[in-house]
């Protein structure tokens, strides 16, 4: 289904779900805000969840939040780099929860065989900008559920859009000619243009493994200095940015030592990742409101140590996906820069 947004289809999904009041929704808190803010315009609670060294959902962590009221969880491939699908869905699975995977940042982007969304009972991407595939703005949602499927069209879709997909045989039919009222559809010339990215997808992920792989290279064996969006054999990532983190104690400086010395260098195209600040530092989760219910407790129920460790270490650069001269200056440049910032740095703190 597509839909305005991905922030609509996520709104989609969970209504399409059935979450509601009273429910509690598992999310990791290393992620983009619109992945959990769809469930309080519902009325469910988003429960934050710690994550582990390498972004993904610490599962472990996760089980003690689980309580009699949670109902699905929601992980997000953060910046292309694939989860374990099949962990994820044998442990919902495990306790009778829903998987909800947010492959905004992951088009095309697949683990150990699997693609990212299909074992999920509902996965959304966006289409927004700067995503690998962009319509300007847009999203999408699939699902494997029947029911799901046409619960979701009718909450942003109505008249003949809905009553083509929803069957007449579903209860849900009688609703198609209004839907629920709200508009979430996809504008078409946006979709046009998605489909000829999609054309070029696989080349692109070809091409940003290459380039990603030069600067993965450049600092692996560094001490103190880790990379949080991997190339290998068992994945295939869409490096929606190429993202590594540097521990202070091990390197003997800091992210932002690095930063300022390339910034001094005239260098720019290394920046932080602070746009994808952990879900607790933001007000909303610590004191949550929505237009349907209240809430007497916060979304925070443990800390989310790891997450902000990582939103405290990590530094981030675009990725490439040509690999004609521009492409290739634009590494060349980059290594340079990050060779000759990071020879700066470390003489200075010796």
């Amino acid at each position: 289904m597509l839909t305005s947004s991905g922030t609509a289809a996520l709104h989609s999904a969970y209504y399409a779900l059935g979450l509601g009041p009273g429910d509690e929704v598992i999310v990791q808190d290393y992620t983009f805000f619109a992945t959990a803010m769809p469930l309080l315009q519902l009325g469910a609670v988003p429960v934050l969840a710690d994550v582990d060294a390498h972004g993904e959902l610490d599962l472990e962590r996760a089980a003690g939040l689980v309580t009699d009221r949670t109902k699905a969880i929601v992980v997000t491939h953060m910046w292309g780099d694939p989860q374990d699908t099949r962990k994820l869905r044998a442990w919902c699975d495990t306790r009778g929860l829903a998987l909800v995977e947010d492959c905004s940042h992951a088009h095309g982007a697949a683990r150990d065989g699997i693609c990212v969304g299909e074992l999920a009972d509902a996965a959304c991407w966006s289409l927004q900008g700067r995503k690998t595939i962009t319509a300007g703005e847009g999203g999408i949602l699939t699902t494997p559920h029947r029911d799901v499927y046409e619960k979701a069209t009718l909450l942003g879709h109505f008249n003949k859009r809905a009553m083509g997909e929803v069957g007449r045989e579903s209860p849900l039919y009688r609703f198609a000619e209004t839907g629920l009222g709200l508009k979430y559809r996809a504008h078409p010339l946006g979709l046009a243009m998605a489909e000829v990215y999609l054309r070029r997808l696989d080349h692109w992920l070809t091409v940003r493994e290459r380039h990603a792989a030069r600067l993965e290279h450049l600092l692996s064996g560094l001490p103190g200095i880790g990379v949080l969006t991997p190339t290998g054999p068992d994945r295939t990532a869409t490096f929606y940015a190429f993202v590594f983190t540097i521990d202070p104690v091990v390197a003997g400086f800091t992210r932002d030592d690095l930063l300022r010395t390339l910034h001094r260098r005239g260098y720019g195209e290394i920046t932080t990742c602070d746009a994808m600040r952990p879900l607790h530092t933001y007000p909303i989760f610590a004191s949550p409101r929505s237009p349907v219910t209240t809430y007497a407790a916060s979304c925070i129920r443990s800390e989310p140590r790891v997450a902000e460790q990582l939103a405290a270490t990590s530094l981030r650069i675009a990725v490439p996906a040509t690999d004609g001269p521009v492409g290739r200056t634009f590494t060349d440049t980059a290594i340079d820069e990050m060779t000759d910032a990071l020879a700066t740095v470390l003489t200075v703190t010796l």
